[in-house]
């Protein structure tokens, strides 16, 4: 998705959030972090993340320490989004001994449910001058959906009294009878978006579908306000499915990192390719040269390096060689020689889907040297080289083989060097469907 729609996505949780904890301080342009007395034992209201990519990404990651150390807090936990544009961040932050501990799903309301709400179900508009003393049942029920107790009462019901006053809230109660049973929030923000958040039911009315019913309101008033209805939602909650059924579609995805106690960062917290038949020797040290099999084991029997070198698979990955010599970037082959050059952290810390893409590129790029042909011929922009494009072509159909969305598929083919202009006709000629 276009980094514009992702900033108002992110901004909009900054936002209900912010209302939420004590203090939001932002330390660069994109990034900030947020504190919680409340809720200080919480990573979720003590952490720090971003709204764009950073440019220093050391240097962001710093500030948002200083803070946290400035209050006596312990090292933060820090989201940050998935995609290319953002591999620079995740090697800084590995570098630095976090890991990854839970992701997070962006959806949004996109198609009709394919559940129905519970006709019982009863869901009401919680204002400013409630009625029944509802603000206090919205905080009791959020309470017992969340924590199953009330010790946090005092608190919430402060937000919450605060929060129905701004009339970008909406606050919602769903009923069985009379009982309270649900609730959510609704947050607008700028860009016509609008946030669904804190969507839980009480667990002795679950599987009441008490939470569809209150979803389907939270949609219907989004569209009448012809507003992009977003939430967020932890891997780790196991409710992706529930969402899917009412509607809601991935558009991307963050990871939390956090810096785990008493150890380093292991092999287990970035996957070495075994998912794909293959395996990445993520702690390689190729100087001056290594063979390709002893860093990258098993390409050779994938069928789609069979499809580039036919019979001669097996042959062609025995001599190929990989150097560790660039200090930017992903991977390259060499004009001179044929062989791969990879960036060494970018080995070490790179996205396991990217990095295996990435060398199904780059074997592309290794038959047409094999093929006498000119791999960067400067008379043609990045994205209209010929070369590029059969690389490119091969790595979206295998993106596709492994079960890649259209959008991560655009996340994986995005790079920094070339405008967006340039990027999205990349994107139309890839027929790949964006957003």
């Amino acid at each position: 998705m276009a980094n514009r729609e992702m900033r108002e996505y992110e901004l909009n949780e900054v936002g209900w959030w912010g209302k939420w904890v004590d203090e939001t301080t932002w330390v660069s342009k994109n990034g900030y972090a947020i504190f919680s007395d409340s809720f200080k034992q919480e990573a979720f209201f003590n952490r720090g993340g971003f709204v764009g990519v950073e440019k220093v990404p050391q240097d962001a990651v710093e500030a948002i320490e200083r803070e946290f150390a400035k209050r006596g807090r312990k090292v933060p936990s820090i989201f940050v989004e998935d995609g290319r544009q953002w591999d620079k961040m995740r090697s800084c932050l590995a570098s630095r001994g976090y890991a990854v501990a839970d992701r997070m799903l962006v959806m949004e309301g996109v198609e009709e449910p394919t559940s129905g709400p519970n006709p019982k179900v009863a869901v009401d508009l919680v204002g400013p001058t409630p009625r029944r003393n509802e603000l206090q049942q919205w905080t009791r029920t959020y309470l017992e959906a969340f924590y199953g107790d009330q010790k946090l009462n005092g608190a919430v019901s402060r937000i919450i009294q605060k929060a129905a006053k701004d009339k970008k809230v909406s606050l919602f109660l769903g009923r069985v009878g009379d009982e309270p049973a649900g609730c959510a929030a609704m947050y607008r923000s700028a860009g016509g978006v609008a946030g669904a958040y804190c969507i839980g039911t009480i667990p002795r009315f679950r599987g009441r579908r008490v939470g569809a019913a209150i979803v389907r309101r939270v949609r219907e008033i989004a569209r009448d306000e012809k507003r992009k209805l977003i939430l967020q939602t932890l891997f780790s909650d196991r409710v992706e499915r529930f969402y899917v059924k009412q509607g809601f579609k991935q558009v991307y995805l963050k990871s939390l990192f956090e810096l785990p106690r008493n150890r380093s960062l292991v092999e287990k917290d970035v996957p070495s390719g075994e998912t794909f038949g293959v395996r990445f020797n993520r702690d390689a040290v190729a100087v001056p040269a290594t063979p390709f099999q002893e860093v990258f084991e098993g390409f050779e029997k994938l069928d789609a390096v069979r499809r580039l070198f036919g019979t001669d698979a097996q042959e062609v990955i025995a001599k190929l060689k990989v150097m560790m010599d660039s200090p930017v970037g992903y991977l390259r082959v060499d004009g001179d020689t044929g062989d791969i050059i990879i960036n060494p952290e970018y080995l070490r810390t790179g996205d396991e889907r990217h990095l295996y893409l990435d060398v199904l590129h780059e074997l592309t790029h290794v038959r047409q040297f094999k093929e006498g042909k000119e791999l960067y011929d400067r008379r043609y922009p990045y994205f209209e080289r010929p070369t590029e494009i059969e690389a490119y072509e091969v790595a979206v159909e295998e993106a596709r083989r492994i079960g890649m969305s259209e959008e991560e598929i655009v996340e994986y083919l995005r790079v920094d060097w070339v405008t967006e202009e340039e990027f999205l006709r990349f994107v139309s000629k890839m027929k790949v469907r964006k957003g």
